[in-house]
């Protein structure tokens, strides 16, 4: 009932609009038709039709101008309603005055067309005023032309009676139908934007149109520093600046519709991370993109903090066989650069283990580790193999340079063995394989060569002891 009642305040404002805008055409046209009727008095020898016709255009033209003068303020149903009935009286009294001339009462026809399409009102309404009109205009002919009169053309103008009620109740509804429709898209206007500003997550909505922010809420304003000063700056292109990544995600979207649980650097913090989730939807009947932001910077924390043990030897700190074995495949998947593999093994560990202990041997095996670490730069990596074997890998290295590396590190051990750290001499063996572009070989054929030539070099080692 209320949605009835706020309906029929709309529909009094918009009728009381095209009233208006009547009102001044009207007016406007006014006098040309003073022009018409002055001509048609002097051209025509019946006063008792010109005259008639003349006094119809004054009194439209006095109902429009009070109207616009005293009724503008007013949105009264009842003043509406009466200058439509006035407007169909008068279509058909001049068509009742042209019917004396011309035998026709297309004017009448006309005005009824014209307030059903242009300015539709309930139709039980409609129907009472253009009836009330109707018998009037046909009581008038046949009491004044009793025989002018034919069935056939009472029946074409009944029937454009009947038509121009259709139209009014077809108009009537469909301003109904969509003023319904305008408040039901209202209504989800003000409970998505309810429940956009109370979500906890930052949640972000983007035009599709121009990629600018349409609306945010607190918290996203907080996570990307977002304000009113600083929104126009913040468009689609600040979640994702590569443009490629951009276009598939949209072309993503228009098969999918929504896309969750999108992971990616925040580019206003880079060193946090945030999960994404997009949808589609209309906004305002315009697409539109509705991005929710979760801050996962603790979990990707804690998952590269599990990342790291997971690949992290626990007695030396240095990279496990596993992670190990993956460097040596990652490059050569890409195969593009050459690079060295170092095999190392701790020399006489057992005899430190049966002599001084199984923690003496540990402890040897991570001063080897932490020696090797330390004389490593940043693009080079060392992994335990397993038991006292190493395996350093020299990324975009020649054997040259790796030779160059072991002469360094064995310069380090030589120190440690000067400075009487240890009660038993500190050294390795070492094996070099380079790895060639085009190369064929496996990663475990790779360490396999290595290793033989460690060994090589130990039994070397071994021999000079001897002599």
């Amino acid at each position: 009932m209320k949605q009835i009642n706020v309906f029929d305040t709309h529909h009094q404002l918009l009728l009381s609009h095209r009233l208006k805008l009547s009102s001044i055409t009207l007016l406007a046209c006014y006098p040309l038709f003073l022009i018409a009727d002055i001509s048609l008095y002097r051209s025509l020898d019946n006063p008792n039709y010109v005259i008639p016709l003349a006094l119809v255009h004054l009194i439209g033209m006095l109902m429009s101008a009070c109207y616009l003068l005293f009724f503008k303020s007013v949105h009264s149903r009842f003043l509406s309603v009466s200058y439509i009935g006035l407007y169909i009286a008068q279509g058909a009294f001049s068509s009742f005055n042209s019917f004396q001339q011309e035998g026709n009462m297309y004017a009448y026809l006309i005005i009824l067309l014209a307030c059903a399409s242009l300015l539709p009102i309930q139709p039980v309404i409609y129907a009472l005023l253009a009836g009330i009109a109707h018998i009037m205009l046909l009581g008038g002919l046949f009491y004044f032309h009793p025989g002018a009169v034919s069935l056939i053309m009472l029946i074409n103008f009944t029937g454009g009676l009947v038509v121009s009620a259709v139209i009014n109740l077809s108009f009537y509804h469909y301003l109904r139908k969509d003023y319904s429709s305008q408040v039901q898209l209202e209504e989800e206007k003000r409970n998505f934007k309810s429940l956009f500003f109370a979500n906890p997550q930052p949640v972000v909505l983007i035009s599709l149109d121009n990629e600018n922010i349409i609306l945010y809420n607190k918290q996203a304003g907080h996570f990307f520093g977002i304000n009113p000063q600083t929104v126009s700056s913040f468009s689609l292109n600040s979640f994702f600046p590569d443009k490629k990544e951009q276009e598939a995600l949209l072309g993503k979207l228009k098969n999918e519709v929504k896309i969750e649980n999108y992971i990616t650097h925040n580019l206003v913090h880079h060193a946090n991370w945030m999960m994404l989730n997009f949808e589609l939807l209309s906004y305002n009947k315009k697409d539109a993109l509705l991005i929710s932001v979760t801050d996962v910077t603790s979990f990707k924390r804690i998952e590269k903090e599990l990342q790291e043990h997971a690949s992290r030897d626990v007695l030396t700190g240095v990279f496990n066989r596993r992670a190990g074995i993956q460097f040596i495949e990652d490059l050569l998947q890409q195969g593009k650069d050459p690079f060295c593999l170092c095999f190392v093994d701790v020399n006489n560990l057992k005899r430190v283990n049966d002599e001084h202990g199984h923690n003496e041997g540990d402890q040897l095996i991570q001063l080897i580790a932490s020696t090797i670490t330390l004389t490593l730069t940043e693009d080079e990596y060392l992994f335990r193999h397993g038991g006292d074997e190493f395996i350093i890998l020299l990324p975009q290295k020649v054997r040259q340079q790796a030779e160059e590396f072991l002469v360094k590190l064995h310069e380090k051990l030589n120190r440690l063995n000067d400075s009487k750290i240890k009660a038993y001499p500190i050294t390795a063996s070492f094996g070099i394989h380079d790895y060639a572009p085009g190369s064929t070989l496996t990663v475990t054929e790779m360490i396999e060569i290595a290793d033989q030539e460690m060994y090589k070099f130990k039994q070397q080692l071994k021999e000079a002891q001897f002599q």
